[in-house]
């Protein structure tokens, strides 16, 4: 026991007894065992850390290459509007000529590009709409003596359906063909009670009848342009008075002539919204098919 230290931990029943030596190797191994595991926490979170560094290396190559898809995008767009934006340019001079032609004004609400579109579109239909769809009126108008729909008929007094409208005229008043088209019929109809009756065919389910005629200037198969004289007005046939019975026939139906007398180009719509006869959408459809065939090539090219 020469030179050794004893160390005694007693209580009240037992002891017990330590020597220097073993409390040493006691906390040699405590503080081993302390390092070993600091350095492996420490090995493990430096590996974690180089494994986040190694991911986000890779996120931000792929991001870049993504910014560089975005700018080469950008760049393809920025160019495509560049040369769109020339071509409507280009197309501007036109523009006004043809807001003028389907007497619109100019709306700065909307952008070049749809202004031109509807225009374009707008100008054509109109036009094709106006030559083939009767419209305006067949003679100068001086008021309505018997309006469209059922009535007492003045002759016969019968309660009857009136196919078209009469329109007060004196004898001799000219009376014009209110679309293009071609004469089915000029002649003296007594059956219909119509007197001297001009039939206008303007085709796509279209015609017209102008009766009760002093004199016709026209003759069957002849061709008409919107405007062109047909007769004067009279008073033959079953009337009463001198007028002009202007009948307008969708598919060999009658239709309200009133709302063709009064159907304008600035309003042009209002005839789709009155007269529910015709399959306006079809047929709109189809006189936008011939209007951009008519389109010159120029206009081919300039639609989007």
């Amino acid at each position: 026991m020469k030179n050794r230290f004893l160390v005694t931990i007693t209580d009240t029943k037992t002891f017990r007894q330590y020597t220097l030596k073993q409390i040493v190797k006691g906390i040699g191994l405590a503080v081993i065992g302390g390092l070993v595991v600091t350095g492996a926490a420490t090995w493990f979170y430096l590996e974690w850390l180089e494994d986040a560094y190694d991911e986000a290396k890779l996120r931000q190559k792929v991001l870049e290459r993504q910014i560089g898809t975005l700018e080469h995008n950008i760049s393809t767009l920025n160019r495509h509007i560049e040369v769109r934006q020339r071509e409507l340019d280009r197309l501007g001079d036109r523009l006004s000529d043809l807001e003028v032609l389907v007497g619109q004004k100019p709306d700065t609400n909307f952008s070049t590009s749809t202004r031109l579109e509807n225009v374009t579109l707008s100008a054509a239909q109109i036009a094709l709409l106006f030559s083939i769809v009767p419209n305006g009126e067949p003679l100068p108008m001086e008021g309505v003596t018997s309006a469209f729909g059922w009535r007492r008929h003045p002759i016969r007094k019968s309660r009857e359906f009136h196919p078209g409208i009469d329109l007060r005229a004196k004898r001799g008043n000219p009376v014009w063909t209110t679309a293009d088209g071609v004469v089915e019929y000029s002649g003296y109809h007594k059956r219909s009670g119509y007197g001297n009756l001009v039939i206008v065919d303007h085709g796509f389910g279209f015609k017209t009848y102008y009766g009760h005629l002093k004199t016709r200037s026209v003759h069957k198969g002849d061709t008409l342009v919107k405007g062109d004289l047909i007769g004067l007005s009279g008073n033959t046939g079953l009337s009463t008075a001198p007028h002009l019975h202007y009948e307008i026939r969708f598919l060999t139906r009658p239709v309200n002539p009133y709302w063709f007398i009064r159907w304008k180009k600035e309003r042009y719509r209002s005839i789709f919204r009155k007269v529910k006869q015709v399959p306006w959408e079809s047929f709109i459809a189809l006189v936008s098919h011939m209007a951009a065939q008519a389109l010159p090539p120029s206009s081919h090219q300039q639609r989007p």
